[in-house]
Formats: C-alpha cells, structure tokens, sequence
C-alpha cells in the first residue's frame, strides 16, 4: 500500500469554464491490476477494516484565482470487513474521495476526538462540548432535505457523515453507485465525498466513453454562495489511471 500511495504525482486539479466558474475539481488515482469482478491484487482488503488516509492535495485552480469550495481533498482506501451501515450494506472494500471546504490544519486541529476503537469519536469519553460539535447540523437549506446524520460515523480528523435516504442501500446497489455523502461539523458543511468501490471503477471501463456519472442531491442554499457541483464523475483515462471528481459547478 505505501507503494501504491507513492506511485508519482497525482494532483487535485480544478479546471474552469469560460466565465471562470470551476467545471470540475478531480484527483487521478494510480492504475490497479483486477483480479475479477470487485476484486484487484493491487489493494488490500479485510476481514478487518483498516483505513489508508495516504493523499492530502490542495486544489490547484488555474492562476490560483478562480472560486472554488474546495480547498483539498483527502483520498482513503477502506479495507472494510464486517458488514456495516443501512441494512449491512457496506461490505465492499473501497476508496473514500474527501472534499474538504476548510484547509488541512483547520479539520484537523478542530475535530479531535477520543476514539475507543481506532475509527469513530467515543461519545462517551470525548468532552461534552467538542461531541455537541460533532452532532450540530447545519440549517436545513444547507443540506438536501432527503440526507440524514449517520450518528455513528462522527470521524476523528474528519467530522459527522450524512446518507441520502431516498437512496436503496443493498450490496448490489452500493458496489455499483458511489455512495454520495455530505460531512458536517459544528453547524457547518466540512465536505462533499464519494466512496468508490472497485465494481464501481470497473464500471467506468466498460462504459461507453469510459465515464460514469452520478447526480449529487442539491441542497436549497450554498454556504458563503460558493458554486457547489451537480455531479460526481470517474473515467478510466488512456494512461491506465482514473479521474475521480465532482463537475458542474452552479451558484446558489
């Protein structure tokens, strides 16, 4: 794995439109040999999960002036394990894309918390105020009405997880859609992020064009009116890697 998270240089790249409106904040992942359907010999996989936080890129937007919510993006190999989330649905190991609308010392100096097993915040051995963070929702035009907090997923170094609840959690569906989530902390969206299972990736593969896209549920209102973006892509590139990334940049 250290390899893998070694192998070149893949940046968070921002590219514009014509009016200087982000058209796509994305990140290249390095090639991966598969083994089969959902199944690769390159990354490495349960019974037990383990968290890879190995990429940390600020977003590099061209000239350095154009808008963008973004300011970096963390990708996360999960081995996963033991089934977990709505109906046991996540069992696939998969990456995570994190989209962090705050800078890198700011999430991490900010959302600390005690963790009893290495992965979630302990609500009962992490201090009343800093829990109270984690579990303060922003107003509700801030969020799309269909998401809901996933109570067991407030995540030291990273903040609270919603799901899209109109969304049909089978294995199935999950190995082929990103889950898409929106990540709060402290009354505030921290980040937008897609977790990409390897069925996912190959889907792009076998795609006409070699891109699969996604619809990412609006919420009514932008924090600070930043453009916030419509869809989540991937595409298999010439070269063997993968774009991931989110386009369609709108101000609300």
């Amino acid at each position: 794995m250290d390899a893998y998270a070694r192998a070149g240089d893949y940046p968070t790249v921002q590219t514009n439109t014509a009016d200087g409106v982000p058209a796509r904040v994305s990140v290249e992942i390095p090639p991966i040999r598969f083994t089969g359907p959902g199944g690769s010999a390159t990354l490495p996989v349960g019974p037990c999960q383990h968290i890879y936080r190995f990429q940390f890129e600020n977003v590099r937007a061209p000239g350095g002036e154009a808008p963008s919510p973004f300011r970096y993006l963390e990708v996360d190999w999960n081995t996963e394990g033991l089934p977990r989330g709505p109906n046991n649905s996540f069992t696939s190991p998969h990456f995570d894309f994190h989209y962090y609308l705050r800078p890198r010392h700011v999430v991490d100096m900010k959302t600390m918390c005690v963790s009893s097993n290495g992965k979630t915040c302990d609500p009962f051995k992490t201090g009343y105020a800093q829990m109270r963070r984690f579990l303060t929702m922003p107003a509700p035009a801030f969020v799309p009405a269909s998401y809901a907090p996933e109570v067991e997923s407030s995540i030291p170094m990273m903040g609270l997880h919603l799901l899209d609840r109109t969304f049909d959690y089978t294995v199935h569906n999950v190995d082929h859609h990103p889950t898409l989530i929106y990540g709060t902390f402290d009354g505030k969206v921290l980040f937008a992020e897609a977790s990409v299972t390897l069925a996912t990736l190959q889907g792009a593969i076998a795609a006409p064009g070699q891109v699969v896209s996604f619809p990412f549920h609006q919420p009514r209102a932008v924090q600070g009116g930043v453009p916030w973006p419509k869809r989540f892509t991937i595409q298999y590139l010439p070269n063997g890697t993968f774009r991931a990334g989110f386009e369609l940049f709108r101000t609300r």
